[in-house]
Formats: C-alpha cells, structure tokens, sequence
C-alpha cells in the first residue's frame, strides 16, 4: 500500500506513534469546539443571556445529532482501520464509497425529523417560553445544513483510519477562522441573532468538508474510488451497519440521557440554562485532549487488530491510559482555578447569578476529568476491535447512571447535586471495559490473525 496512504501504526514505538496522532486530533478537536464557542460566545456578549439560553437549550438535541453521525463514521473509520492494517485496499475502496450512501440517507433523516419534531422537543425538555423560538430557529439552520458536518466526519474519520490526524486540523483551522468572520458580520453588523450565528456555522463546516474532499483526491489514492466502488453493495453497506448502528445507538443513548437531565437544569430558569451553557463549552474544550487520546488508540488498535498483533494493542492500552491520567490531572489544575474568568467570556460581569452557577458545575466536574479520560481509553479498545456489544454495553450505563444520580442527588442537594451526576455515570461506564481487561476477558474469542477478506 503507497506510503501517502497515511500512518502505518502496526509498526513503530507506540507511544510516538499515538502522541504523533493525537496531537493533531486535540487540536482538531479543538477548533471544532471553536465553532459553537464562538456562537455562545458573540451571541452572549452582543445579543444577551437570553439568546445564549437559546442556544443551550439546543444542546441535547444538537448532541443527539452529533452522536449519530460519530457513531455512523466511527463506525467506517473502524472498518478502514482494520483493512488498512491488513493491507486489504479494495475492501477501503468498497466501504468508502458505501459511506457516500450511509451519509446522504442520514442527513435526509436528521433533516425531516427535526423539521417536523424540533418544536415539540424543546417544549418536551421545558425549554422557557421566551427563548423557545430562537431556539428553534437555531437548531432548524443546524439540522437543515448537517450534510456538511456529516460529509466532513465521514471524509476526516476514514483519513484518520489511515492514520492521517493532520488533514481534519487545517480543515478546522481554516472554518473555525471563516466562522469567527462570518459571526462577526452576520450577529453583530447584520443583527440576525442566533439565526445568523447557525448561518455562520453552515458556511463554516460546509468548508471543512470541501478542503477534506480536495486532500483526498491530491494525497490519497487509496480513497480514489471507480464506478464500481459506487455501486450500492448491500453486503458492504451491511458491514458499516454492523458496526455504525450499535455506535449511533449508544451515542443515541447517551444524549437521550443528556435531554433528560437538560430538562432538569431547564427546570431552573433561564440563568441556570445559561450558566451551564458556558460552563458545558469550557467543559467539552477540556475534554478534547482525552477524547482525542481515545480516538487515537481506536485507530491504533483498529490497525493492530488488522494485522493480529494483540500483544501489541496491549501495549497501547498501558500507554494511553497513562497519558489519559496525567492530562485529566493537569486540566483540572487549569481549569478549577480559573473557571471564573472563564466564565466571562461567554456572560457580562454584571450577571453575577450566571457566573456563580458556572462556576459551582465546573468545580464539581473538573475534579474528576481523569475519570472521564480512562472510559475514553477502555471504551476505544472494544470499539477499535469491532467489539461492539461490551462498547455498548458500557456505554448505555453512563447516561442510564447519570440520569439516576442527578434524578435522586438532585432531589436532595438541589441544583449542586445535578452537578455531581457526570462523574457517576463516568464511572459507571469504565467499570465493565476495565474488569474484563484486567481479568483477561477482553480478548477472549479473538484470533491472531489477520481479519477475514470479503
């Protein structure tokens, strides 16, 4: 297979290797984050804390999105990732253009169900009435122009599959500086509001996936695909399907869990949605470093699962579950003593209330970002071999923890025991993947030899 296909992680020491990748990823990540940052962020300090409520009130919806699409290209990442190690390029060719299908269908669904259902929703989450229009608004511009995100997933997960991280970065780079304009121009000289603020957006990822979709017709002759590549092949469609599904359907999960306890934090008021708005941006940026660090061991074991080197995925997971704790700890040291100038970025000084409630999320969860890193790593390990049942598994019982915990701690504490719910279904994610690895169970049933060839 020609070296501009990407990064061989079958050979090499596998902690420069995953470091290498990684890197490019955080900061991919990152700049990703950069997109509804800014939006929060404009749109707080030019239009006020109601349109930034707005905003958050469409978090769990938008998440729920969001998780689809991951879990539909993760889902072709992880096939790339094995026939990559195995060095099978006609099968990369067949599942890269089963993805074309995968995503227009998806963008139909997302597009015609929140057409329909996005009111309804948000009333359904006791969004306030005063910003429930804006907020509808805002996630009708998201949903109606996710074939861009979808597009720009699918082309950046498969590149990452060969082990090119570096491509999704100049592509963010790039939208999240042509979204900053765009924000700029149409929220504060236009006036459009949040309207103008998902407008700028659309544009902005639309351009990610254009630059992603050049670099691969310059650099990646493995994804050069011929007609008979773009023939739909149900047997090669069935395969994403295997894989994407339970994805989508654990992310799905997830955010259906996340809804839930929106509505309980929408049950607060209008200041309370906004505080947790700005401190829930300041916590995804945080957790860009240990997410990235899973995607790049999903990627790593993908490649070695391909290949049959299980000693070596073995390996990997020492390395990444170190690196995970190590940067959980150095976040929390930045992040617990600077949450509230933090927080000022995204509200005026002068909300007091808004700043306090950030403030009193962040210094709960914040302690325990090394939690959340370990499930990262232990949950990319069985998703990287394609074991999808214990992924799922393990990741139903975050958000089904997570909503019990903040349903009762809640009931008890108030708003501050809401708070300690994200650490809970944390842990309760990580406990089955790490008992199973730690008693040798994980790779019970796996054979050391290469994947079979369709």
């Amino acid at each position: 297979m020609s070296k501009k296909s990407g990064m061989d992680m079958t050979v090499g020491n596998p902690a420069k290797l995953m470091i290498s990748f990684a890197i490019p990823m955080i900061l991919g990540n990152i700049f990703q984050q950069v997109y509804s940052m800014v939006d929060s962020i404009i749109v707080g300090r030019f239009v006020g804390k109601n349109a930034l409520a707005a905003i958050g009130a469409t978090q769990s919806v938008l998440f729920l999105i969001i998780c689809l699409i991951i879990g539909l290209t993760n889902g072709t990442c992880i096939l790339v990732s094995q026939y990559f190690g195995a060095k099978d390029e006609e099968s990369i060719k067949k599942i890269a253009g089963a993805a074309v299908y995968a995503s227009v269908l998806a963008w139909a669904f997302i597009a015609v169900v929140s057409f329909i259902f996005s009111g309804p929703i948000l009333r359904l989450l006791n969004t306030p009435e005063e910003i429930i229009r804006d907020a509808r608004a805002y996630l009708l511009v998201n949903t109606f122009s996710s074939i861009a995100p979808i597009a720009y997933n699918m082309f950046a997960n498969i590149m990452r599959a060969l082990g090119d991280s570096k491509t999704s970065l100049y592509a963010l780079v790039i939208s999240s500086c042509v979204n900053i304009v765009l924000d700029l121009l149409f929220v504060v000289t236009f006036g459009w509001g949040v309207i103008g603020a998902g407008a700028a957006t659309a544009i902005a990822q639309v351009l990610s996936g254009v630059f992603c979709f050049y670099i691969i017709k310059k650099k990646h002759t493995v994804l050069h695909l011929s007609s008979r590549h773009l023939v739909f092949h149900p047997k090669t469609m069935g395969q994403i399907i295997k894989i994407g599904i339970p994805m989508a359907v654990q992310n799905a999960v997830t955010s259906l869990g996340m809804m839930f306890v929106q509505s309980l934090i929408n049950g607060y008021g209008t200041n309370t949605v906004a505080a947790y708005t700005a401190a829930n941006k300041i916590d995804q940026i945080a957790l860009m470093p240990l997410q990235s660090l899973g995607m790049a061991l999903s990627t790593y074991t993908g490649q070695n699962y391909g290949s049959g080197n299980i000693r070596r995925i073995k390996q990997g997971v020492g390395i990444s579950a170190g690196l995970s704790l190590g940067v959980g700890i150095m976040l929390m040291v930045i992040i617990l003593p600077l949450s509230g100038p933090l927080v000022t970025l995204f509200v005026s000084a002068k909300e007091v209330e808004v700043i306090a409630i950030a403030k009193e999320y962040l210094r709960i969860v914040a302690l325990f970002y090394w939690l959340c890193g370990l499930m990262n790593i232990f949950l990319s390990l069985y998703r990287g071999m394609g074991k999808m049942f214990i992924s799922t598994c393990s990741s139903m019982l975050e958000p089904a923890a997570k909503v019990i915990a903040a349903f009762a701690f809640g009931n008890i504490f108030g708003r501050i025991g809401l708070w300690a719910a994200w650490p809970v279904g944390w842990a309760f994610a990580l406990a089955l993947p790490l008992i199973l690895f730690v008693t040798g169970k994980a790779f019970k049933g796996v054979k050391l030899a290469r994947i079979k060839k369709d």
